[in-house]
């Protein structure tokens, strides 16, 4: 019930008009809330140290949803993730209430096994296949682009978008 009851509050924080009912039913219907019930069924079975039950709940959300989000990372109230197909959250993440992730993002890194992972603020969104790689902080309220590759620490309050330029015949 505990992963449930937190799913709400997930939907809740974006969409407060949003039943329990119709939470459960986008469970059931919708690969993003299915996720996101995953990823939270996950973390308290890792915080239940129930490791043999860990595997196969990261398999389902692999299997079913096409996301990857590792269970000790930490993230808060408000979870939401849009299109997750393609979507990696690696460990030992921390992250703020409101964070919004797109399709095909990426968060992870660079110090496979052990270290730290990121620390992001609080109402962060991040678009389609975009990236944060390193051990970094990201402020609150930041945006990050569609296809921006992020490295760098973020300041509160910043959009960060790619530098590519199209040009047009």
């Amino acid at each position: 019930m505990e992963a449930f009851d937190n799913v709400i509050r997930d939907v809740n924080y974006h969409f407060p008009e949003t039943s329990d009912s119709e939470v459960l039913n986008r469970i059931v219907t919708n690969q993003n809330e299915l996720a996101m019930f995953l990823f939270r069924l996950g973390s308290h079975i890792h915080k239940e140290n129930l490791e043999e039950l860990e595997s196969q709940i990261h398999f389902l959300m692999k299997d079913l949803c096409g996301c990857e989000i590792y269970f000790n990372s930490t993230i808060d109230e408000g979870l939401y993730i849009v299109h997750g197909e393609g979507t990696i959250i690696g460990s030992r993440n921390t992250i703020g209430k409101g964070f919004m992730i797109h399709q095909n993002c990426t968060i992870g890194h660079k110090v496979n096994g052990s270290g730290s992972g990121n620390n992001i603020g609080e109402n962060v969104k991040m678009y389609c296949n975009s990236s944060i790689l390193g051990s970094l902080y990201i402020g609150d309220n930041v945006v990050i682009g569609a296809h921006t590759m992020v490295n760098k620490n973020i300041k509160d309050n910043t959009t960060v978008i790619s530098n590519t330029r199209l040009d047009y015949l």
